[in-house]
């Protein structure tokens, strides 16, 4: 009996051996594919009756300027500003046919400067230019969804006020082409 043990251990070790190196097979399931999907569409644009390039030369016209005291342009030249005068000029923006909400950013990107003959004019005296850069809506937020996909940017220049007669500041400015940089940006709004 005692040979008889020994033949069944070896052939439960062998039994053992042999399961342990057989491969089982077990249920799997996968799947591969691509998903897709369409980007949004992007499609904004400046205007001010002028198009709007990177670099845009905002040019006030004649009926950019009024008097501040009386909301006329009855005592100075079409066009021109002068002391107590604001130039106002609006860019329209449009954003048909964009699927994302677009924020509008809109500021004076440096200091208003003067040339006159090809030479800076200092402008030093308190009654300097001051800039204005408003949007509409006032959050600058055209939504995609939005029934009317429209806003406006409105840039203002005042030359300030001054009492009594001109001085050799206000003379030296006479002629002068004044320069107001302003950066206009659209970009996607992530509600961020």
């Amino acid at each position: 009996m005692k040979g008889n043990k020994k033949l069944l251990i070896i052939a439960v070790l062998l039994l053992l051996i042999t399961v342990s190196l057989t491969t089982y097979a077990i249920y799997k399931t996968a799947l591969s594919g691509t998903g897709t999907t369409t980007a949004a569409t992007w499609n904004v644009s400046f205007a001010n009756g002028d198009t709007l390039t990177e670099n845009f030369n905002l040019e006030f016209g004649s009926s950019d300027c009024n008097q501040a005291n009386d909301g006329t342009n009855n005592h100075v030249a079409a066009g021109k500003i002068a002391p107590g005068v604001t130039c106002t000029k609006t860019i329209n923006v449009t954003a048909t046919d964009t699927e994302v909400d677009v924020l509008l950013t809109a500021t004076k990107s440096g200091d208003v400067t003067a040339k006159k003959g090809g030479s800076n004019v200092a402008l030093t005296n308190a009654n300097d230019f001051t800039v204005g850069v408003t949007t509409n809506p006032e959050n600058g937020i055209i939504a995609y969804d939005a029934t009317t996909k429209t806003a406006t940017i409105t840039v203002s220049v005042s030359w300030g006020s001054e009492e009594g007669e001109k001085d050799s500041y206000d003379t030296a400015l006479n002629g002068a082409t004044i320069s107001v940089p302003i950066t206009v940006t659209a970009k996607q709004y992530l509600g961020n």
